[in-house]
């Protein structure tokens, strides 16, 4: 059987298989549906306009890594979008930074990498809110997967940490709101928040995101507020009292896009207030759903595969001719590389 045919036939059986199995949980999720209250879970949006002279400051970042024979070569970039509401005069203001090194191969390789580009993340968003005094920073991604991110026994992961507690520390004493936004979160803490307060058993399959366009489908909406059951503790040698619980939502700011999950540290006082902010930001691409000002961030960090090839390239080559010895031997391409297609 050519590979065609095989693909063809395992496709043929395996969604047979697939539907069979997900209509196997439809008892399970009827049961959730009907046990969950929407009126207690689900609350609707009351769209307000972001005051002029609001400064905000959206920040993301970018990586990427090439593996030679001996060593990988990493590149990360991060950038900080600054915006002032309504003052279209001012334009847009970027805070940036990028970095390449060479790094060693350990089990932990691409976790020190996205380690370091965090860090850098952090660093962005530390210089804008020094330099520009914003009210409001929003980062990419979850402040309580940052906060609790598992212990790796490297130096990177001893400076992510304390790049992320001092950012906390900053935005705290100069009263900036500190966010958090994912975008596309495959998390289950919301279940699990559920799952303990409702006694329900939820199929395997199901994220929170997933579970909230069952019960919400098109709805446009935010979740109450609630509180995973773990807390960050910081070095208290570097910052004590800083510890701190990270209260979340999730919200589905228009009909057609998934939920977003945001959440802020415990001491944020304000949650509707950027509930509203990030609504308005986002209602500029009804099937995306997501805060402009951050998905500009994004492209201005995100870091090319052509930019990783030639970059690495030029590295190596310079490498190999002024040290010979050690380059040709460390700086390699592997074979996967020269693979034909």
């Amino acid at each position: 059987m050519r590979h065609y045919s095989l693909w063809m036939d395992k496709y043929s059986t395996r969604r047979t298989q697939i539907i069979d199995r997900l209509k196997s949980f439809g008892d399970n999720i009827c049961d959730v549906r009907d046990r969950i209250d929407p009126t207690e879970l689900l609350h609707d949006i009351v769209p307000a306009p972001i005051p002029d002279g609001t400064r905000m400051a959206f920040v993301d970042g970018g990586e990427g890594l090439r593996e030679l024979m001996g060593v990988g070569i990493y590149f990360i970039r991060a950038s900080g979008l600054l915006l002032t509401h309504g003052v279209e005069a001012e334009g847009e203001v970027f805070e940036r930074d990028l970095d390449l090194n060479i790094i060693d191969y350990d089990r932990y390789t691409k976790d020190r990498v996205e380690l370091l580009r965090e860090g850098m993340e952090f660093d962005v968003a530390l210089s804008c809110a020094k330099k520009h005094k914003p009210g409001y920073v929003f980062l990419d991604g979850s402040l309580y997967v940052k906060a609790r991110r598992e212990p790796i026994r490297c130096e990177e992961y001893d400076v992510y940490r304390k790049k992320f507690v001092r950012l906390m520390k900053y935005c705290k004493s100069e009263g900036i709101h500190l966010v958090g936004v994912s975008e596309d979160s495959k998390s289950r803490i919301l279940i699990e928040h559920l799952r303990k307060s409702k006694k329900l058993d939820f199929p395997r399959y199901i994220t929170d995101s997933s579970i909230l366009r069952i019960l919400a489908a098109d709805r446009v909406y935010k979740t109450y507020t609630f509180t995973p059951k773990t807390g960050f503790e910081p070095d208290k040698q570097l910052t004590p009292g800083l510890a701190t619980d990270f209260p979340t939502l999730f919200m589905q700011p228009t009909q057609l896009s998934n939920p977003l999950r945001i959440d802020v540290p415990g001491w944020e006082e304000d949650l509707d207030g950027i509930v509203g902010i990030i609504h308005a930001l986002s209602e500029g691409s009804k099937g995306y759903g997501y805060p402009l000002p951050l998905y500009l961030a994004h492209l201005d960090a995100h870091i090319r595969a052509s930019q990783t090839e030639w970059t690495a390239r030029q590295l190596s080559s310079y490498v190999s001719k002024n040290y010979p010895v050690i380059g040709n031997a460390i700086m390699r391409n592997t074979r996967r590389l020269k693979r034909p297609e």
